[in-house]
């Protein structure tokens, strides 16, 4: 069944609708400077457990993973400063706990961000992000020594066109099921397995094309003769930023496809909440806004029916209208009015909104005068 053009349109304005109100890209920027300060203590306490356990292969191993991940000179810098450090019981000790602390705000960030996207902040309680924090430590740990494994006794397929290929498929695939867990778990909203897939693959693809522009600079780089230090921590850095930005995009492209976000609606395209049914066309409501602006061009009380109640309000001093189309099928359309109040007659303050009288209701005539009952 090929989707129909105006509703992928619609879907994907929708999407882009959500990373801007939730301010993604600053969330992403965030999340990269936690991660780049516990990047040291986390490389450290890695070289300490596998200089522990004397498996030189998975040393080895990691070794290669970590100058795949800089330059050539900046990760032998960086592994020959490692293996310094951790002469130091002290320094070492120091670095776990800085190792948590970091690692833990970094997933505690990526928590927060997930439940700002799906607006399930009330259920994200510090016990709870300190829970699925330490949970994803947990699986990030089983990830690098698995890659680490994986890059020792897995055969590299020589130097074929095929075998690069190969190897991103793999990269994703791995990338998909080392990610699942975060995209489950941190909404902290019943989700399915079927509605957290989508962001998950395009988290997947997106750190695989960033990673191989990354290793395409490290060869690059590699190769200058006197080469940035500077430089290689800015890529490194812008790296990790993007890296951030692509996850987090991930949990919009979720919260959206499975309309489980305040911020838009739409029919659901996998799972998720359903629409509210009938809701009425821009259209439809735009007139009636544009009705009740010139109603009130005229000053006058206003009375508002719901039912067989009604309510009087004196004239608004101020009106407010947002009737702008936009090019998002999920934008709101609204109209404000606000009061000038007496804060001495009430006693409660200078915000205190007028109260309304409910016992009697004034209807307006057509020349903009109030009558009473």
């Amino acid at each position: 069944m090929i989707p129909d053009r105006r509703r992928v349109v619609s879907v994907a304005r929708a999407v882009v609708h959500e990373i801007r109100t939730e301010n993604v890209t600053f969330l992403a920027g965030s999340i990269a400077y936690h991660a780049f300060v516990s990047l040291l203590p986390l490389l450290l306490l890695v070289v300490l457990v596998l200089s522990s356990a004397g498996n030189g292969g998975l040393q080895s191993a990691f070794e290669s993973l970590v100058r795949g991940a800089l330059t050539q000179n900046a990760g032998s810098e960086l592994l020959s400063e490692l293996e310094r450090a951790g002469q130091s019981r002290g320094l070492s000790v120091a670095g776990l706990g800085v190792l948590v602390w970091g690692s833990l705000r970094i997933f505690r960030g990526l928590d927060t961000a997930f439940s700002d996207i799906y607006e399930t902040e009330a259920e994200n309680t510090f016990l709870d992000q300190l829970g699925d924090a330490l949970l994803l430590l947990l699986v990030f740990g089983v990830g690098v020594v698995l890659a680490a494994f994986l890059r020792q006794y897995v055969p590299s397929g020589g130097d074929g066109l095929l075998w690069p290929i190969v190897s991103r498929i793999l990269l994703v695939l791995a990338l998909v099921v080392a990610l699942f867990p975060m995209y489950y778990v941190f909404p902290d909203t019943d989700v399915g397995v079927v509605e957290v897939l989508p962001g998950t693959a395009f988290a997947a693809v997106g750190l695989t094309v960033f990673e191989s522009l990354f290793q395409v600079y490290a060869q690059w780089g590699g190769t200058q003769q006197d080469p940035s230090v500077v430089a290689a921590i800015l890529v490194f850095l812008t790296w990790l930023y993007f890296s951030g930005l692509v996850i987090l995009v991930g949990a919009s492209v979720n919260a959206v496809l499975s309309n489980r976000s305040a911020d838009v609606a739409i029919d659901p395209v996998v799972g998720g909440a359903g629409r509210e049914p009938e809701r009425p066309t821009s259209d439809e409501v735009v007139r009636a806004i544009t009705e009740l602006e010139s109603m009130l061009a005229d000053p006058g009380a206003l009375t508002v029916t719901v039912g067989d109640r009604s309510v009087t309000f004196p004239p608004p001093q101020r009106l407010s209208t947002d009737t702008e189309p936009s090019v998002l099928d999920a934008h709101d359309v609204g109209v404000e009015l606000r009061w000038a109040v007496d804060s001495t007659a009430t006693g409660l303050g200078g915000d205190e909104v007028a109260k309304p009288d409910v016992d009697r209701t004034v209807e307006r005539d057509d020349d903009g005068d109030g009558g009473g009952d």
